[in-house]
């Protein structure tokens, strides 16, 4: 296959977004796209190395297998054991228990499976996992696990059938894909079903490329389109942009165009031909295996958010480690120095011992023994509670037999239940929205006056976000189904989505994350604006109560264990304009709501909640993150709120 240098340059405009986006550079707010565009390249440049094969008769399965192997192991292997003893180090025990899960998952070909399981890619949490962006790694595995005997079986049978197969994955996948956005966010981000159209985007590339032959002429203004479509959804595209979906068409199809037609002579391939942009191409692999851990360290190593200077910096190191890894790592390996079958073996036996080794430090307690003994004595049992919370985060009340129930979907058993609740206890109550409706339908519904009540996932209905589809999907199904017998609606939204930080950027939980200033926060009126005539749509069919922001204390658990917790109401305290964000929010909505013509209920007026004496002592802990509840929290908080939704209850 001939070397073309405008794909490693291409490689570049790829990997420095995607490590400016996780160092928290916001101008680079849809860096991400750099992974999509390195699935088609992937695509592009497996297909052609394939098909080269199969026309020549040279493809060797094993001999396939086993470069890829030589390709991706040494350096991933090597990255993962040289950052062990950080983890080791800076790690909550059970974020460690995390880590070596997630060594085990690398080695297995499923980091992007266990990662969907624990979900949340843009959540803060996901910021603490070295090996995050494995995830990526793990889909391509699994394609190169499968594409090749695809091609295997159909190439030289009927190519007519071949790309015929290859284009329905293509459709399937993006039609897979803009389903999940709505309805499975987390597994649309992680799994290969809803990313294989990307890759097959780069392979059906390399099959075009491979047919026009010498007909495949450069083409200036396609090429120059390509890259500009990649550059605009770098800096346009953001966290709240549905991906993959639709939307990832942008960079996809401009990666495609930039591989089709930035041939010689382009102003595109004379740009990514450049030294610079080649040599970051020749080191972008390494360079995306050295990020995330440096900048996950960073963050684990204080509970302040690390300045951008110093992120900067360890952007600038990853390039400066991926140099090094690629020529005392990288290199050597990728020269055979033995067969096929031994480089199988020694893949083999090197997967097989660090899995053991991951799975062996995910059970074993010697780093919770090592962690323990650096804790001042007071702060043991807060330890125990912090473990015993992230066990029980995400709960969720759900006791169909006692009326008390989550909708998740609409089956023949849930509608029967419904239906003899409604006629044991009368119309239901129902509690919609995101994660912290969770939080309010744990705490009040064992506490409401009327004994029946309900809690709908928002799935695709998410008001806040532009382009979210509300009129149909499960919220529309459940209030077409059972709104006849939903007496009230109380809709729940978390406060951090309804901010702009001073710049009118879209920061959600960030905005309020450990060590940041809180410098004038904006309210986002636009996502509060598209919200009401949603909620007023629903009001149609169903009284509606918008239950106002909470007060979220954005407290970390190695803030509080770096402290001692004996006399801790002394010192906790949220910083400078932390309250009154969250006070101008509540004050905008008690005006806004009613004025469209719904209930609105202040969460903080009900709850007062007192960060001193209420985010945690050295027994207890009422929070289980940034702004959720804990079961303790529940407990302490839902009384008060029930209090409120019973009074509105009662004037229905």
């Amino acid at each position: 296959m001939k070397y073309r240098p405008e794909i490693d340059g291409l490689r570049s405009i790829a990997v420095i977004p995607v490590i400016l986006f996780h160092g928290g550079f916001t101008l680079f707010s849809g860096g991400f796209v750099g992974v999509d565009v390195f699935f088609v390249i992937s695509g592009y440049l497996i297909t052609s190395i394939i098909l080269k094969g199969l026309e020549d008769g040279s493809f060797s399965l094993m001999d396939f297998y086993a470069r890829r192997c030589r390709r991706i192991l040494p350096a991933l292997f090597f990255i993962i054991l040289v950052t062990l003893p950080f983890a080791w180090v800076w790690m909550l025990p059970l974020q460690f228990k995390d880590h070596a899960q997630s060594m085990v998952a690398v080695t297995v070909f499923a980091s992007n499976i266990l990662f969907w399981i624990e979900s949340g890619y843009f959540a803060p949490a996901a910021e603490l996992k070295p090996l995050l962006h494995t995830w990526s790694l793990a889909v391509e595995e699994q394609y190169y696990v499968f594409f090749p005997l695809i091609l295997m079986l159909f190439w030289l049978r009927s190519r007519v059938v071949s790309i015929s197969l290859l284009a329905l994955i293509f459709i399937a996948s993006l039609l897979a894909a803009e389903w999940g956005w709505r309805n499975a966010p987390s597994a649309n981000f992680y799994l290969l079903p809803f990313r294989a159209w990307e890759l097959m985007m780069g392979s059906l590339t390399a099959i075009w490329l491979l047919r026009r032959g010498a007909d495949a002429r450069p083409n200036n203004a396609l090429s120059a389109i390509g890259l500009a479509m990649i550059l605009a959804s770098i800096f346009v595209y953001d966290g709240e942009t549905p991906f993959p979906s639709l939307y990832a068409l942008l960079p996809v199809a401009g990666t495609a165009m930039v591989i089709a037609f930035a041939g010689t002579g382009t102003a595109v391939a004379s740009l990514l031909s450049r030294k610079a942009f080649v040599g970051i191409g020749l080191i972008s692999y390494s360079a995306y295996l050295w990020h995330q851990p440096l900048f996950a360290f960073a963050r684990l190593a204080d509970s302040a958010e690390p300045p951008h200077w110093l992120m900067a910096t360890l952007a600038v190191a990853s390039l400066g480690l991926a140099v090094l890894t690629w020529r005392f790592v990288e290199r050597p390996f990728r020269k055979p120095r033995a067969g096929a079958g031994r480089t199988l073996i020694a893949a083999g036996t090197a997967s097989v011992a660090i899995g053991i080794s991951g799975a062996m430090l995910s059970t074993v307690e010697w780093q919770r023994n090592f962690f323990i003994r650096t804790l001042p004595d007071e702060n043991q049992p807060l330890l125990a509670r912090i473990e015993q919370v992230r066990s029980e985060h995400a709960f969720s009340l759900d006791r169909p037999d006692q009326c008390l129930f989550v909708l998740e979907d609409i089956t023949p058993d849930l509608r029967d239940q419904f239906d003899k609740c409604a006629a044991e206890h009368g119309p239901a109550i129902a509690i919609l929205g995101d994660s912290h409706s969770r939080d309010v339908f744990n705490a009040v519904a064992p506490l409401l006056d009327r004994r029946f009540a309900i809690r709908i996932p928002q799935k695709d209905c998410r008001p806040h976000i532009l382009g979210s589809v509300c009129e149909i999907g499960h919220v529309a199904d459940v209030i077409d189904t059972f709104g006849d017998d939903i007496k009230h609606l109380f809709y729940v939204q978390a406060g951090f989505w309804l901010f702009l930080d001073k710049n009118g950027e879209e920061l959600d939980r960030l905005l309020f994350g450990a060590g940041r200033d809180i410098e004038n926060p904006q309210l986002d009126l636009a996502a509060i604006d598209r919200t009401l005539p949603i909620l007023q749509g629903i009001n149609a069919d169903v009284p509606v109560t918008w239950i106002g922001p909470r007060l979220e204390p954005y407290m970390f658990w190695d803030e509080m264990l770096g402290q001692s917790c004996i006399g801790v109401q002394d010192h906790l305290h949220l910083r400078p304009g932390h309250r009154e964000a969250f006070e101008a929010l509540n004050a905008h909505l008690a005006q806004a709501v009613p004025a469209a013509g719904l209930g609105f209920i202040s969460e903080m007026k009900a709850v007062n909640f007192d960060p001193a004496t209420e985010i945690y002592s050295c027994d207890q802990l009422y929070w289980s993150d940034s702004d959720h509840w804990s079961k303790a929290g529940e407990d302490l908080f839902g009384p008060r709120l029930a209090d409120a939704l019973n009074a509105v209850l009662a004037t229905d």
